[in-house]
C-alpha cells in the first residue's frame, strides 16, 4: 500500500496515512476513505514523504505494518520553503534595514515637535471664550 507520512514522533514508527477511493454500490458517487496505519520506520522517513508499507507480523499491539521504501520526499514543505525565500528577499528588496529607518526617524522628529507645538499655539488662539446665556425655569426672574 501507499501512503502519506502523518507523524514520526515515536521511536522506529512512523504514522502513515493510506487514502483509497471508493465507489457507492448504489448511488455511483465515489468517494475518499482515509486509515492510519502504524509502520514499523527503518528508514527514517520525514513527516510528509510518500511511502510503500507492507503487512508484517505484529511488533506490538497496533503495529502490523513496516515502511518498504520511500516514493518521493515531502513536496509540499519543498515548496513552501521555497516560496518563504524568495518573500522573504522580495521583502528585503522593498523594505529598508532597520537602520535606515532609525537615522530617518531621528530626523523627522526634531520638525514634528515643532509643528506640533505650532498646532497647540494655534489651537488655543481658536478658542475664544464665550460664555453661555444663564437660562432660567419659566416664571422666575433674575435678580
Amino acid at each position: 500500500m501507499k501512503g502519506r507520512v502523518v507523524s514520526v514522533k515515536m521511536t522506529n514508527t512512523a504514522v502513515v496515512l493510506v487514502e483509497t477511493s471508493k465507489r457507492h454500490p448504489l448511488y455511483n458517487k465515489t468517494y475518499l476513505r482515509s486509515s492510519k496505519y502504524l509502520a514499523h520506520d527503518l528508514l527514517n522517513v520525514a513527516e510528509g514523504d510518500i511511502v510503500e508499507i507492507e503487512k508484517i507480523r505484529p511488533i506490538s499491539k497496533r503495529k502490523h505494518w513496516q515502511v518498504v521504501k520511500v516514493l518521493g520526499k515531502d513536496v509540499v514543505a519543498l515548496g513552501e520553503a521555497v516560496l518563504e525565500k524568495h518573500a522573504q528577499e522580495a521583502i528585503e528588496e522593498v523594505m529598508p534595514t532597520a537602520k535606515e529607518t532609525e537615522e530617518s526617524s531621528v530626523v523627522s522628529d526634531q520638525p514634528e515637535k515643532e509643528i506640533k507645538e505650532e498646532t497647540k499655539r494655534e489651537k488655543v488662539k481658536a478658542k475664544s471664550p464665550v460664555k453661555k446665556a444663564k437660562t432660567t425655569k419659566k416664571g422666575e426672574s433674575e435678580s
